[in-house]
């Protein structure tokens, strides 16, 4: 009996030792806002309003008569070369677009901007099946430059950045293993550590305010677009949530909830980018009678399709992906891509694609 005894207590002591050893979890605070000691995103900011400036620019000829535009003009703003943004500042900057987009669409993008010149030399005739031109809305408030094939070139430019370049940048690589795996203990000043100001800079290329949800002011890109679906999907609050708790944690040295949050901004914003194409089907859907409005909405819906390539969680291959597009408009380039062939069935049907594989829309696509 006293063996027993004291084999309990051993045990007991023996227990209590090995706990007394383990590593408490940290405490922290999560703040409401993105209000942390040393955080710079400047850079973030900077590409962004590079790109309202080029998409801007782009967009300067979507009306009847306008001044065509110049490919040289907006590969100058994409490269940032020969001062070409009104802003100084921008000029000024050694920041630009063309480096941080997905090398492999890159040079795509210079091919775009080609091609919606030549566009832009017709903007004194009316769009048509293979002609390019400007067509507007039939209240006359709205009216946009499509090439020969309906598609709206400064749509893919801007969008397709938004996704090739922003979101790339922001999943792909700053939450990603290369920038995560950095130092946390050094603090630079202005900056935090340097897995603080990874995070920080992946926060930067979302485009929210500081205390975004509550304020849903002004809000730039992928803030916005994500706003477009929120009143559905609540994912304002997830992306900001994760984007707060990640940060603290990684403050805290708490590294579980760090991964755990990357996974979570990778799976929503993914999400948001689907559930986003389907929204802007579904206003084609519902502009149908309005052809400029109609078209205008395919090819944002496009383009966002085009885009669910450049993230880091990525559900759907590019092989899927450019089946999806193909089977809405006839290819997976935008350059070869026929709007004028696109049917209500063939938009149905790429809404139950996106839907089928992003499932949590498969209830309220209808609805996006």
């Amino acid at each position: 009996m006293k063996n027993c005894l004291y084999f309990l207590v051993t045990l007991t002591g023996f227990l209590f030792y090995l706990s007394s050893c383990e590593k408490a979890a940290p405490t922290y605070i999560i703040p409401t806002t993105y209000n942390f000691d040393n955080v710079n995103y400047s850079g973030q900011t900077t590409r962004i309003n590079m790109l309202k400036e080029l998409a801007d620019y782009a967009k300067s000829a979507n009306t009847m008569g306008a001044p065509a535009l110049s490919a040289v003009a907006m590969t100058n703003m994409y490269t940032n070369v020969n001062a070409p943004f009104s802003n100084a500042d921008l000029n000024n900057s050694v920041k630009q677009l063309k480096s941080k987009t997905d090398p492999i669409v890159q040079n795509n993008f210079e091919s775009y901007m080609t091609a919606l010149a030549a566009a832009s030399q017709h903007t004194n005739r009316v769009a048509t099946a293979g002609q390019a031109g400007i067509l507007s809305s039939n209240d006359g408030s709205k009216s946009y430059l499509l090439n020969s094939n309906g598609m709206e070139l400064a749509q893919i430019i801007e969008k397709g950045l938004a996704s090739a370049c922003l979101y790339y940048q922001a999943t792909v690589i700053y939450l990603g293993e290369t920038k995560m795996n950095v130092d946390n203990k050094a603090i630079i000043s202005g900056k935090g550590t340097n897995m603080e100001h990874h995070w920080d800079e992946s926060f930067g290329y979302y485009g929210a305010p500081i205390d975004f949800p509550s304020n849903t002011n002004n809000l730039e890109l992928w803030a916005r677009y994500s706003n477009k679906v929120n009143a559905i999907l609540g994912c304002n609050s997830k992306i900001m949530n994760a984007y707060l708790k990640g940060r603290a944690a990684i403050s805290a040295g708490d590294y579980d909830t760090r991964d755990a949050m990357r996974s979570s901004l990778k799976t929503n914003w993914e999400e948001i980018h689907a559930a986003v194409a389907i929204s802007y089907l579904n206003d084609a859907k519902t502009h149908q009678a309005d052809p400029a409005i109609y078209y205008h909405n395919l090819t944002e819906a496009y383009a966002f399709i085009a885009g669910l390539k450049h993230g880091a969680s990525q559900t759907l291959p590019d092989f899927d992906i450019n089946g999806i597009l193909s089977n809405l408009a006839g290819s997976s380039d935008p350059l070869q891509a026929n709007l004028y062939s696109t049917s209500i069935q063939k938009i149905d049907n790429t809404i139950n694609a996106l839907a089928n594989t992003f499932t949590n829309l498969e209830t309220v696509k209808a609805s996006l």
